[in-house]
């Protein structure tokens, strides 16, 4: 068997979300392809970064840049020199190509949850997904959660539609003493802190949980733990860098902007006291599992995939609710038990959460649709 794959996401160096999937896909991928083919078409030379290079049954095939080139480019490579079955780890799939077509949708969150996001992001997401639905004979989803909100739109693909959780690399794990202290001390760290790891939006409900934190020092202030938040700007974050500014606890809170650097990412995931991803809905959470094999407890919403992910490896809370999020936050803060019951647990759950596993999943997907 052929497989294209479209890798453009894996040559980013600022990889988040689609980005990061389609990079550990592409490395998690060789050792399982036995006598089948990957050809990856890219739009550009791949970058030192890249995580693959051509050998035996690997082929990069760099196609000419230009706008449209999911429509345009790549269209034609599949007509001319079609791969038995095309997969995209996003949304952005050719509507022409002479191959069976799938693709990831990771969720619908801009039909569910349409003022969270501006209104060209939410019209270029609904067109790339409505596209997506018309010209592919079969999507991968990340979560329970995410199938069972696609088939409330989109029944019609019940029985093309699967499952494959996400992975975490064998790299982020619980980093030295040493790295931790090193990676504090270049940022300013010199307090214990509360950590957020994400994009900058608003559905990453950073707002209430700088709320939630204010009211933690104020009710609590024997806790001398800082807020560190760390991501790239998404859509619509001048409102969270202006609460971050205007906060009356502004000094205790650092936003470090996009860390390019995976080891430091690890270090302070591994020296954070808590993990906090308290989104209003993800279509599976991945800092999540990166905190858990680290050790470090998580609290998180107790909404859409989350739960699912999380089992009974964290604290779960009402993502609307302030008090509730400031009272687990202090829980975790303060109840050394509870701490090291967490970190045991989350240990144990992100074991099964493995690139190897995820990559495996697709690609039987991928097989059984050939044969089928």
């Amino acid at each position: 068997m052929i497989i294209g794959f479209d890798g453009r996401l894996a040559n980013d160096i600022h990889k988040v979300g689609s980005g990061q999937f389609c990079f550990e896909l592409l490395k998690a991928i060789p050792p399982l392809l036995n006598d089948d083919k990957l050809v990856i078409y890219l739009d550009n030379p791949p970058q030192s970064f890249f995580p693959l290079k051509e050998e035996k049954n690997i082929e990069i095939k760099i196609l000419k840049k230009k706008k449209y080139w999911t429509q345009t480019v790549l269209p034609r490579e599949l007509k001319s020199n079609p791969p038995d079955i095309f997969y995209s780890p996003s949304l952005q799939t050719p509507f022409w190509g002479k191959c069976i077509k799938s693709c990831t949708i990771f969720d619908i969150a801009y039909y569910d949850f349409p003022n969270e996001f501006t209104f060209s992001g939410r019209l270029k997401a609904k067109l790339q997904l409505n596209l997506a639905i018309r010209t592919n004979q079969l999507f991968i989803t990340i979560s329970d959660s995410s199938r069972k909100s696609i088939l409330e739109l989109f029944p019609q693909i019940e029985n093309k539609l699967h499952r494959v959780y996400l992975g975490v690399s064998n790299k982020v794990t619980r980093t030295s003493k040493e790295k931790q202290q090193e990676t504090r001390e270049k940022y300013g760290l010199v307090e214990p802190f509360i950590l957020y790891l994400g994009r900058i939006q608003p559905r990453k409900n950073i707002i209430r949980l700088i709320e939630a934190y204010e009211e933690l020092c104020d009710t609590h202030p024997e806790i001398v733990h800082h807020l560190v938040i760390v991501g790239s700007l998404g859509w619509l974050y001048e409102p969270i860098l202006n609460k971050i500014k205007n906060s009356k606890y502004t000094e205790k809170i650092h936003y470090l902007g996009y860390l390019e650097n995976e080891e430091e990412k690890i270090a302070l995931i591994s020296s954070a006291s808590v993990l906090v991803l308290i989104s209003l809905w993800e279509g599976f959470g991945l800092p999540i599992i990166e905190a858990m094999n680290c050790e470090t407890p998580v609290l998180a919403s107790n909404c859409s995939s989350i739960p699912e992910i999380v089992g009974d490896s964290g604290l779960l809370v009402n993502p609307y609710d302030v008090t509730d999020i400031a009272q687990n936050l202090c829980t975790l803060l303060t109840n050394e038990n509870i701490r090291a019951q967490l970190s045991f647990k989350g240990k144990e759950r992100a074991k099964l959460f493995t690139w190897e596993n995820t990559a495996m999943g697709i690609l039987d997907i991928l097989r059984n649709h050939i044969i089928s």
